[in-house]
């Protein structure tokens, strides 16, 4: 099982295909195995890293609150350890705004910039009161025991489509074996959900040079679409897109759409350049 020591903890990685690096930035619970439904695409076509983030999967669970900044630390250690001196970057949600802040610290790391379904954070932040009352009332009822069955059905619904779960789609099989096999601990999903309360970036995102592409499903009811727009309005000369129809996994439930869009986006990068 590959891992590096990066920022006091151990973490597990894994690589995907050859040429240029692009490094995937999983969100909130989710592991490498979570990227199963767009990896074999984007391997086509890229060397594609996939790890888990502090306090789930293989990856140390420190006790102490995390930050997103202390994960963009421990992201670029991996670069660090892979000896890559840049990457293209994709975060959704939490991993979202993990790549906000590494880029942000480290612009020279970021050969462009993909951000899924995530937010700036602040109260600047469309539906920051909603996902601060839903962060808190989680805290609040998970205190003395992880998650129950009915709580996961419920998020489950926030993410993926009726007809999706409806199907059983074989994305959302592989969604779900993947935290079977590899679930988060129980203070990871906490101190994963503090650093999502606690992230402002949004004074700072003027500051993002790199070419930057956002992508949202137009139905996301865990982090509002209206998030990406604002993100694309001041990251200077950042594209937007929202696939309709689609909710907050939308990547994972049609990675065929959403990776020909970031092989696109890269390419048309790469050609300015």
């Amino acid at each position: 099982m590959p891992t590096v020591r990066t920022n006091g903890i151990d973490c597990y990685y894994e690589e995907h295909g050859s040429g240029e690096p692009l490094l995937l930035i999983m969100g909130w619970g989710g592991n490498a195995s979570t990227w199963q439904p767009q990896i074999p695409g984007l391997a086509h076509q890229y060397r594609v890293i996939a790890f888990d983030n502090r306090g789930v999967g293989r990856t140390s669970a420190t006790e102490e609150p995390y930050s997103t900044a202390q994960m963009a630390a421990d992201t670029i250690g991996l670069l660090d350890a892979l000896e890559l001196s840049s990457a293209h970057i994709f975060g959704v949600s939490l991993g979202g705004m993990i790549a906000q802040e590494l880029v942000l610290a480290h612009p020279e790391r970021v050969s462009t910039l993909i951000l899924g379904c995530t937010s700036p954070g602040s109260s600047q932040a469309s539906g920051a009161e909603k996902l601060q009352d839903s962060i808190a009332s989680f805290q609040e009822e998970t205190k003395e025991h992880s998650p129950d069955a009915g709580w996961f059905s419920d998020f489950m619904k926030l993410l993926w489509t009726e007809e999706a779960l409806a199907q059983s789609d074989s994305h959302v099989q592989d969604f779900v074996l993947s935290l079977i096999r590899y679930p988060p601990t129980p203070h990871g999903l906490r101190n994963q959900a503090a650093a999502i309360a606690a992230h402002d970036a949004y004074d700072r995102l003027h500051q993002i040079s790199c070419p930057t592409l956002v992508i949202t499903g137009g139905e996301d009811e865990l982090i509002a679409p209206r998030n990406s727009g604002i993100l694309a309005d001041h990251i200077p000369s950042a594209e937007l897109r929202a696939f309709p129809g689609l909710r907050h996994a939308f990547h994972l439930e049609r990675p065929d759409l959403v990776n020909s869009l970031i092989v696109d986006f890269i390419q048309r990068a790469a050609a300015v350049a």
